[in-house]
Parts: C-alpha cells; sequence; structure tokens
C-alpha cells in the first residue's frame, strides 16, 4: 500500500513538473498565459494530490488548441 501511495505522488511531482515547465515554454514562445495557471506551493501540493483530474484538463485542452490551430 505504502508503495502505490508513493507511485502515485511521485506521478504527481512529475506531473506538476510538466505544467510548470509548459507554461514557462508558451510564456517564452509569447503564447498568452492567464494568471490563474500560476502555481504557488499550496497550489502544486494540490496538483499533486489530485494530478490525474489535471492529466484529464491538460490533455483535452491541448487537443482542443492542437486541433484548432491546424484548421487555421
Amino acid at each position: 500500500m505504502i508503495k502505490f501511495i508513493i507511485t502515485y505522488l511521485f506521478a504527481g511531482v512529475i506531473f506538476t513538473v510538466l505544467v510548470d515547465w509548459s507554461t514557462n515554454y508558451a510564456r517564452k514562445k509569447g503564447i498568452p498565459v492567464p494568471p490563474e495557471a500560476e502555481f504557488d506551493n499550496e497550489t502544486r501540493l494540490f496538483a499533486i494530490a489530485i494530478w490525474p483530474i489535471g492529466l484529464i484538463y491538460f490533455v483535452n485542452g491541448f487537443i482542443k488548441e492542437y486541433f484548432k490551430k491546424n484548421k487555421k
């Protein structure tokens, strides 16, 4: 059981780091990033705890933006 919890939390940390990196990358490329996309430490801990839900929203938004850009 402890191994599962550690694995779950580690996956949450990886997800949170990827979201932080993608936000910084988007900002460097000139893509507008809303202020609520910024993570503080409290938000990071929350994202680590509920990362599967965040992953669903992240993939959904990525797919919408990807196909929106390809239609133009």
